[in-house]
């Protein structure tokens, strides 16, 4: 559980002068370039990478969005205003959007796609407080028009300590907000997902309306995603997690909704959720390439459900139920299981792990159905690099030739790193690249939001 760290956000607002694209690396082929934000709590920033033909990263490039980031490591006690999400940073044709947490707004990039880089074409309002993942579809019978739906996830209220030896009991925002008929309670319009419409001819993003609000005590959305048919549209909440504790009497439940969506007339309709005592902290999901199935990672987990960082979710058009549920890393601890991604067959699906630093690894079959790699009873892992301090991992990318996995630093490092992967798909870690631009000392100075590339 995510415990005495100092979980927080801080700034990066000094890199302005980093814009000018850096040269390609000599004698390597650049294959493409991979995105991150690092969501400072000044001006947020884009961070390129050059991406080569062996997996390895070159030239790194910063570029300010002109919108804050959703830092602030005064939050939340040991917390230090931690937040999490999956889908931060999308790329939708020749352009780049990306959320910025603490400026409630959604960058959008001209992306030269020749050279990876960034033109900033303006910031749009989230219509919500503290945007943190994008979902997009194409709009039925268009090539350039697409619907687009912002999570906005206002808060993330916790508890922390409060058992024998653990310190005086902690709420956040107050135990105000915490107590019977308290705030928690409250649906709040700016805890919402939004629906916008975008031109990729021209690069506008234009707010359309609201489909839903959240209440506190599921808390608001982590990530937002459409299945691969496009027709349902799946969000995350974190739940109100009680951490620091081996009794975290003060847990309320995740939830993790699916509404069936038109993509003629971006309406949803037939709201259900999936949700079970003792499973907080859903963060990332995948949806399935060929079911109506949802691989989801949890991480805030009572003792009696270790075995539930990964549940496998299925819906049927009518509810959401629960069909099996996995454990990640080695099973002796909580590893904090919060992103998830598959590779491009669909048939590999990864889990990374915020505490353990790790990538657990799980095959997928035609019919949606997750299986343990290999003829032993434990989950298949690989760790980062070694010495990297408990509190480190986050989002995920493949390569589109499924030989190269990245994953986010995105706390304490400040790092990328990358692993091969084999033809059966395992992770082995080879190389980690410091982000230049997080100049910054101190665990929660940065806490990096989405990992996005694309071939060049």
């Amino acid at each position: 559980m995510k415990t005495s760290l100092a979980l927080a956000l801080l700034a990066v607002g000094c890199v302005a002068g980093l814009a000018t694209p850096a040269p390609s690396s000599a004698g390597k082929p650049v294959a493409g370039y991979l995105y991150t934000s690092l969501n400072g709590e000044d001006t947020n920033h884009v961070i390129a990478f050059e991406r080569y033909s062996d997996g390895t990263l070159g030239s790194q490039t910063a570029y300010p969005t002109g919108s804050k980031g959703g830092a602030n490591r005064n939050a939340g006690g040991d917390a230090a205003g931690d937040f999490d999400s999956q889908g931060a940073i999308q790329l939708i044709d020749d352009y780049l959007l990306v959320v910025n947490a603490g400026g409630n707004t959604v960058t959008v990039f001209d992306v030269n796609k020749r050279n990876g880089e960034l033109t900033r074409k303006g910031n749009v309002d989230s219509r919500g407080t503290r945007p943190v993942s994008i979902a997009y579809l194409p709009k039925a019978g268009s090539k350039t028009q697409y619907w687009v739906v912002v999570g906005n996830q206002w808060n993330n209220p916790n508890v922390q300590k409060g058992g024998p030896g653990e310190g005086a009991i902690e709420m956040y925002p107050d135990a105000a907000f915490h107590a019977k008929g308290g705030g928690h309670q409250q649906v709040l319009d700016d805890r919402n997902i939004h629906l916008f419409s975008f031109d990729s001819s021209t690069g506008s993003l234009t707010p359309e309306r609201s489909l839903d609000t959240y209440s506190g005590t599921n808390g608001g959305p982590a990530t937002v995603a459409f299945s691969a048919d496009g027709k349902k549209l799946g969000v995350s909440t974190w739940g109100i997690a009680h951490f620091g504790t081996a009794t975290p009497t003060h847990q309320k439940p995740s939830r993790v909704y699916v509404y069936d969506f038109d993509a003629r007339t971006g309406s949803t309709s037939g709201r259900r959720y999936f949700e079970e005592d003792g499973i907080s902290g859903s963060i990332g999901f995948s949806w399935d390439r060929n079911t109506s199935t949802l691989f989801v990672s949890n991480f805030n987990l009572v003792e009696s459900k270790r075995d539930h960082s990964l549940t496998v979710l299925r819906d049927d058009g009518r509810s959401v139920r629960k069909v099996a549920a996995f454990g990640t890393g080695d099973g002796s601890d909580i590893d904090e299981a919060c992103w998830t991604t598959l590779s491009p067959d669909g048939t590999k699906l990864y889990v990374s792990s915020f505490g353990g630093n790790l990538i657990s690894e799980f095959d997928v079959d035609r019919s949606g159905n997750v299986h343990k790699v290999g003829r032993g009873s434990e989950t298949v892992y690989a760790s980062r690099k070694e010495g990297t301090p408990a509190g480190d991992t986050k989002d995920m990318y493949i390569t589109s030739d499924g030989r190269h996995l990245y994953v986010l630093g995105a706390y304490q490092t400040f790092t990328v790193s990358r692993f091969a992967l084999s033809n059966t798909g395992a992770p082995t870690f080879t190389q980690e690249v410091k982000v230049e631009a997080a100049n910054r000392m101190g665990a929660g100075s940065y806490n990096f939001l989405g990992l996005a590339g694309y071939d060049s």
